[in-house]
């Protein structure tokens, strides 16, 4: 009698099997152990926050911890497939999201959810300069201190092109930010548009997103 096969194992058993990861992580450390184990079914990476990093060792309280993280990301050959980017609550800052988009890596990102990090307007504008996010269809930068100026950079990407959704919750892009994104050729493709806690407060800017003759695939606006 034939003896019965092995089941094989589903992606999260696999990356949790105590095993070395299916044989892929005999040679990781602890701390690319930590980001292995944030995939979630191969495609997705989900970081959300800099706790998951402690029980490596790894110091996640150290103002290097953003660079630490994005010069490991960059360069960690198991991302090669992931097409959702999530770093949340990293303190994710200007000075590391560089090094990540300069990643040889990451190739396949269409969906990108940097919220409740550090990024500020510089980080905002290399959001929108990177080649790394042309394909990025949904685009969370919420509470990151964004002002009217990282909001121009969004508006004039010749980028972020193919972004349908995009929330910037809890940023201050301010009425002459909003009136930027209603006048913005480049984000055409937006259904979905969240600006709310973004002190844009005149009735003209509002009116100018409702109205607007550039956005008009947009279903979707919370401003307030």
């Amino acid at each position: 009698m034939a003896s019965p096969s092995k089941k094989l194992k589903n992606w999260e058993e696999l990356i949790n099997d105590g095993q070395n990861y299916g044989d892929e992580g005999k040679d990781f450390s602890p701390f690319e152990k930590a980001v292995f184990e944030s995939i979630i079914d191969k495609k997705v990476l989900k970081i959300q926050d800099s706790f998951v990093f402690v029980k490596t060792g790894h110091n996640a309280e150290d103002p290097d911890h953003p660079i630490q993280l994005a010069s490991m990301l960059a360069a960690f050959e198991p991302l090669k497939v992931i097409t959702s980017l999530i770093i949340t609550h990293n303190r994710f800052n200007a000075e590391a999201l560089k090094i990540l988009v300069a990643s040889p890596i990451l190739n396949n990102i269409d969906y990108l959810h940097l919220g409740s990090n550090e990024l500020g307007d510089e980080g905002a504008k290399i959001v929108a300069e990177a080649p790394l996010f042309t394909k990025v269809h949904t685009l969370n930068l919420e509470c990151n201190g964004i002002g009217p100026e990282g909001a121009k950079a969004l508006a004039t990407s010749k980028t972020l092109t193919e972004v349908t959704l995009l929330s910037m919750v809890d940023n201050r892009v301010g009425d002459e930010g909003a009136l930027a994104i209603a006048q913005s050729d480049n984000l055409k493709n937006l259904t979905y548009l969240h600006l709310g806690g973004n002190r844009v407060k005149s009735e003209e800017a509002k009116q100018a997103l409702r109205e607007s003759p550039k956005l008009t695939q947009l279903n979707t606006l919370k401003v307030f």
